[in-house]
């Protein structure tokens, strides 16, 4: 429904996550929308309460936003860049993809009001704390590698672009044909990448940020992004799903925050759980299994009807990521870097 958060539901998902915490002292909130800075009274609120309550439970909140921009004034620039630990800006990409998918109430473009808002922001932004760019690219901008650019050539440093997910019924999403186009564009961009490293311009790629000698700690590398289990998104109504994209389907609705006892459907909570690299047929032989961790449950529900089953094309797309990753480690060590 298109309606705003109250106080009251926000506070006690904050209470819920603190209970249910145990001794993990780092916690996460992500005020997330539709667009959060329509709704900035109740998101200061927020921070101001889970300040008041972390240091008695032994927590750190860690708190971020994330915006499309249009709202951004010095006021909220101020605040966002005092007290949200990381700040997710979306832009989709140059003037023309940007404006194709985002435009205003009148039906204008937005990438020209955003844009010097956004550079304000990060000009300002302390550097203990982080920040990116997100982008996303379509079947109308395979070229995506030039999107990518022009992060970097506006200066933002810390940047993404992720491909759209979408049922082939929509135009823009992304076809089974159009991947060797995309994978042509990742190592591309991975050329060009390596490059910038090597001239030592301050600049990353999120999918690119690849750790081959290590990586993330175990658990992660096996059960990926946690939802349904360490993490969950909760709706405006207060209720609960497994992450943001499960929002709307009511079959993975898990509860709603405000009920006096919260109890999970533990058939769906164990599902998630038991969705990791070694219990899904297609990861068990895959060499990448670790680096993708299974793949989004949401886009395995969503396209396959299975949390078990995942997304081919999300499969595909790491797999090349993490190909072109190995290629601009193995080019900055052959060329001394």
């Amino acid at each position: 429904e298109k309606q705003m958060m109250s106080f009251e539901v926000g506070k006690a998902a904050i209470d819920y996550l603190i209970a249910n915490s145990g001794n993990r002292r780092n916690l996460e909130i992500d005020f997330f929308g539709g667009e959060p800075l329509m709704n900035f009274d109740v998101v200061k609120q927020l921070v101001e309460y889970g300040r008041s309550v972390e240091k008695e439970n032994n927590k750190n909140i860690r708190f971020t936003i994330t915006t499309n921009g249009i709202l951004l004034d010095d006021e909220k620039i101020e605040y966002i860049n005092e007290n949200m630990h990381n700040v997710v800006l979306s832009l989709d990409g140059r003037k023309e993809v940007n404006d194709n998918m985002r435009l205003t109430l009148n039906d204008k473009g937005s990438h020209d009001i955003i844009l010097p808002k956004f550079k304000k922001l990060i000009e300002t932004r302390p550097k203990d704390k982080y920040y990116y760019i997100r982008g996303t690219f379509t079947r109308e901008n395979l070229d995506f590698s030039n999107d990518v650019m022009h992060f970097a050539n506006e200066g933002f440093a810390l940047t993404s672009v992720e491909p759209v997910v979408g049922d082939e019924s929509n135009p823009y999403a992304l076809r089974k044909e159009d991947m060797p186009k995309v994978f042509e564009e990742y190592e591309n961009l991975a050329v060009k990448y390596a490059d910038m490293l090597k001239e030592g311009k301050d600049f990353k790629f999120f999918h690119f940020m690849i750790d081959l000698n290590q990586g993330p700690c175990v658990i992660k590398r096996i059960t990926g992004c946690g939802a349904g289990n360490e993490y969950l998104a909760i709706t405006p109504e207060g209720d609960i799903y497994p992450c943001h994209q499960f929002v709307g389907n009511e079959d993975y609705k898990l509860s709603n925050i405000m009920n006096e006892e919260i109890v999970f459907p533990h058939d769906l909570t164990e599902s998630f759980k038991n969705a990791h690299v070694y219990s899904k047929e297609d990861c068990k032989k895959c060499w990448n299994k670790f680096y993708c961790s299974g793949g989004c449950h949401a886009n395995a529900t969503n396209f396959n009807g299975d949390v078990m089953k995942p997304y081919e094309l999300g499969c595909e797309m790491q797999k090349k990521r993490t190909e072109c990753s190995i290629m601009i480690q193995a080019k900055l060590m052959l060329e001394g870097e």
